[in-house]
């Protein structure tokens, strides 16, 4: 990265992680999703996905403390789990129970302002997205993979591709916890529609958060192009293209 502005979450979440005792570090939207994260292997997503869906739960004592408080230290016998409130979402750390929090609350304040401008952006892309969609249907918008290397392989077998934040939204939108393999996705501009398969990048920025990564195929065949607004759904049939 060449500059501040330049930094993804995951950046600033990697910049967290050095402070000595954190041992990982996430950020979880409102609605409970995982929006980034940095964890060492051995955390499994769906485990942290169990975790930050405790946190933004309307019903937890955290969240109803975290909107009082500037910091939420939950203290256990073998480490803390430190949460900090942002404009729309949380900061959820994971620490030893040795932890410094003076030392780590001076980061995380400077942190917190580079997380909420960043997660402004990301906020912009979902709501515009919302905006446009059904009720109960999940809108997002549609995009390229600027890595061709990367992207060789779903322009190849015609696919679409999603990032693990982007999966993790879709699958906390309909409350399933199954891998996204398959997605119905509708242009409402064009009116057609069609089911194709997809697969999980993982890229590293989070530019891509919150989209769907088209190959030209689908392009072709939905009629759409680049920020055009896709609904997005579970299939539960196989259904062909179709015309409005």
């Amino acid at each position: 990265m060449d500059g501040e502005s330049d930094k993804t979450m995951d950046d600033v979440l990697q910049q967290i992680n050095t402070v000595p005792g954190v041992i990982g570090s996430l950020v979880c939207g409102a609605a409970g999703e995982v929006v980034a994260h940095a964890f060492p292997p051995l955390f499994d997503l769906s485990i942290l996905q169990g975790v930050a869906g405790a946190v933004a739960d309307p019903g937890s004592g955290v969240r109803n403390s975290a909107g009082a408080f500037d910091l939420v230290d939950l203290r256990y016998q073998d480490g803390r789990i430190v949460v900090k409130p942002l404009e729309e979402s949380f900061l959820l750390l994971l620490c030893t129970k040795a932890i410094n929090l003076q030392v780590l609350t001076i980061s995380l304040n400077v942190a917190k302002g580079k997380l909420e401008a960043l997660g402004r952006n990301r906020g912009d892309v979902v709501a515009a997205a919302a905006a446009a969609g059904l009720p109960g249907v999940l809108t997002l918008p549609a995009c390229h993979l600027q890595n061709s290397a990367i992207g060789s392989s779903f322009e190849q077998f015609g696919m679409a591709a999603i990032t693990p934040a982007t999966a993790q939204q879709i699958g906390t939108f309909y409350k399933t916890t199954g891998t996204v393999k398959k997605l119905k996705l509708t242009s409402p501009s064009s009116g057609l529609s069609g089911v194709f398969a997809v697969m999980v990048v993982n890229e590293s920025d989070d530019a891509y958060d919150g989209k769907l990564i088209l190959c030209k195929t689908i392009e072709r065949k939905l009629k759409v192009s680049a920020a055009d607004l896709l609904s997005v759904e579970l299939p539960q049939e196989p259904v062909g293209l179709r015309g409005s």
